[in-house]
């Protein structure tokens, strides 16, 4: 069995959709500097998205040496919407810099979802409250 090839990224350059929305494309220049695309079909692709949090975590976890590290994506905004069963919510999270999930959430848990937000973001609020304000004397 021969060795898999290896390309190494050095920049991202565009990442696309195919016309029918069946394959999506990466495209980088590799070490060399050369222009270099991967195509994944669409299955593939859904794969890959759902690994890399996984593997960005892992990586933080390792460079850090910390089993409680993780990558943590900041939250730029976010929506709600109706999905077409009346047993679920679509919930979408986008970061600062336009990474976009949507996922289904069923109706129990974003009640329970609210409710920990709420008892949770009033605590942190609290805290803050709480804690001395110390201000530089200038």
């Amino acid at each position: 069995m021969s060795m898999p090839r290896k390309l190494a990224s050095n920049r991202l350059t565009t990442c696309d959709v195919d016309a029918d929305g069946r394959t999506v494309r990466l495209s980088f220049l590799d070490e060399t500097g050369a222009p270099v695309s991967v195509e994944f079909p669409f299955e593939q692709a859904e794969a890959i998205v759902m690994t890399l949090p996984r593997l960005l975590s892992n990586a933080i976890k390792t460079q850090l040496q910390s089993a409680d590290a993780r990558y943590v994506f900041p939250l730029g905004r976010w929506a709600v919407e109706n999905a077409d069963d009346a047993d679920s919510l679509i919930v979408t999270l986008t970061t600062t810099d336009g990474f976009e999930a949507s996922y289904g959430v069923p109706l129990e848990a974003c009640c329970a979802i609210g409710s920990i937000l709420s008892r949770e973001g009033k605590a942190a609020i609290q805290d803050d409250e709480d804690t001395p304000k110390i201000f530089p004397l200038n």
